[in-house]
């Protein structure tokens, strides 16, 4: 009788433990909210449909604020794009309702793609590159993310160390066909934390 009740002991005592172990392994870190956000205002250095437009679908810089709202790759009036082609290097500068620590800025080009050659964040009153490069994998449409990250000896940041609500967009127009982009969205936190050894720290 002894024997049967030390085995079921045992037996509970594992039980038990493995359970434990399995709750563990499930728990996650709750970390910061991420926000994305699209642009609500726009400028260009130059657009097809005028550098002050205030409509979504007159090809002016106000065309690549909002939501996506192309689904098809062409030119079409419902994207940004400049007022001839192959017209060398121009800019899209786009800004944003809230202030976030920027972790990624994702753009959504819908005709011409590839002609994206610099993404910057604006810390202040001085812009700071996020990515610099030529973008060679061209389906369209085409979403291109840039990520940030910044490796501090054994941390990895994977966001800005400033808040920001603006974002620049340059890129060079000789890329072949019209070069339009239709939305940018920016994502970021509020809060500037980091993990480390499986740990949450919040700045």
């Amino acid at each position: 009788m002894k024997i049967k009740i030390l085995i079921l002991a045992f037996l509970l005592i594992i039980s038990l433990s493995a359970c434990t172990l399995f709750q563990k392994k499930e728990e996650k870190i709750k970390t910061p909210a991420e926000i994305s956000q699209w642009a609500i205002r726009a400028s260009a250095s130059d657009s097809y449909g005028g550098s002050l437009g205030e409509k979504r679908d007159d090809q002016s810089p106000y065309a690549a604020t909002g939501q996506p709202d192309v689904e098809t790759c062409g030119d079409n009036q419902k994207a940004w794009t400049i007022s001839k082609e192959d017209d060398g290097e121009h800019w899209l500068e786009l800004y944003y309702d809230i202030d976030v620590y920027a972790s990624k800025v994702r753009i959504r080009e819908t005709s011409g793609p590839g002609a994206v050659r610099k993404v910057e964040i604006l810390n202040e009153d001085m812009y700071v590159t996020l990515w610099e490069g030529t973008d060679k994998a061209k389906p369209c449409p085409k979403e291109l993310e840039v990520k940030y990250e910044q490796k501090e000896g054994n941390i990895t940041k994977t966001m800005t160390s400033f808040m920001t609500n603006t974002v620049k967009i340059t890129l060079d127009t000789d890329v072949k066909g019209w070069n339009e982009i239709d939305a940018v969205q920016l994502i970021g936190y509020e809060l500037k934390w980091y993990m480390y050894n499986q740990t949450l720290f919040i700045e």
